[in-house]
């Protein structure tokens, strides 16, 4: 990597805001929609097309790094989750379908260890559109955070509340390392690609995105429904596991106590709810 390239990933300002690094720990996914140009989506594409392409070498491209890796949504984001000099990525694969293709099975990726803090994102770059027939990634928000074993996931076929990456070209999609996904079926003709890499932290955490002064800790909503994810069990852990992974993002690891019971921070995601649970 240059000396300039470097610059310009250690300039890079943050875009998310308190609540949307919040609602982040809630999902382990941000979605950002149609954000790279057409013409770079078009000669990535055109790239992909090619016999013999190597998607590895797009992370060594100066041209890939600036516009996609560099582009000021994408490093927004990323500098939001991972602070300061994040490490741009030294690999990239493409998950490259063409024609036809049945769905693969509910995975997590190895080394998953559902920790509530945040040393990576694991980004997806679609250059073209995707539809439904075209097998988009599945995703489970909130998994993130719910340990399982690998093989648990192998008989889980449809699950309430997954969310496909059907968007516009040009779409990136953030994760959480651990988050449960899965390709799902691909019924047309057409060539999918789908970019993906990791970019690393190598700063400790701490609360330097677009800081909101009026946001309240103390009152902060930390509890997160999905139509999988929704029994009271796991909608109780949840909210622990939130919380400990925003404190740990904002640099606040210490300052995480919970005293048991219906308190914080159940009490303030919804104290009437909470205490109805048996």
């Amino acid at each position: 990597m240059t000396t300039e390239i470097q610059r310009a990933a250690s300039d890079v300002k943050p875009t998310m805001t308190d609540q949307a690094v919040l609602d982040f720990c809630k999902t382990g996914l941000l979605t950002l929609e149609g954000i790279i140009p057409d013409a770079t989506n078009r000669w990535v594409t055109e790239y992909l097309d090619q016999e013999g392409a190597i998607p590895n070498a797009l992370v060594r491209d100066p041209r890939y790094i600036e516009e996609v890796l560099l582009h000021p949504e994408v490093a927004g984001a990323t500098r939001s989750l991972l602070g300061a000099n994040f490490q741009l990525p030294d690999w990239m694969a493409n998950h490259r379908l063409v024609g036809p293709m049945p769905a693969k099975q509910w995975h997590v990726d190895g080394g998953s260890g559902f920790e509530r803090l945040c040393n990576l994102l694991q980004v997806f770059y679609i250059p073209q559109s995707n539809t439904k027939e075209m097998g988009p990634t599945l995703f489970l928000p909130g998994s993130h955070i719910v340990p399982i074993a690998r093989e648990e996931l192998d008989h889980f076929g449809h699950l309430a509340g997954q969310a496909a990456t059907v968007a516009p070209a040009g779409s990136v999609f953030f994760t959480a390392y651990s988050i449960w996904h899965r390709q799902s079926e691909k019924i047309d003709q057409s060539t999918r690609n789908l970019l993906k890499w990791e970019f690393w932290r190598t700063v400790p955490p701490q609360r330097d995105w677009v800081v909101d002064s009026n946001f309240d800790f103390a009152n902060a909503d930390y509890s997160y429904t999905n139509s999988y994810l929704c029994g009271p069990t796991r909608k109780w852990q949840s909210v622990l596991r939130v919380a400990e992974m925003f404190y740990w993002l904002c640099g606040k690891k210490d300052e995480f106590h919970v005293v048991g019971g219906s308190g914080w921070p159940f009490s303030a995601s919804d104290p009437g709810r909470w205490a109805t649970l048996q």
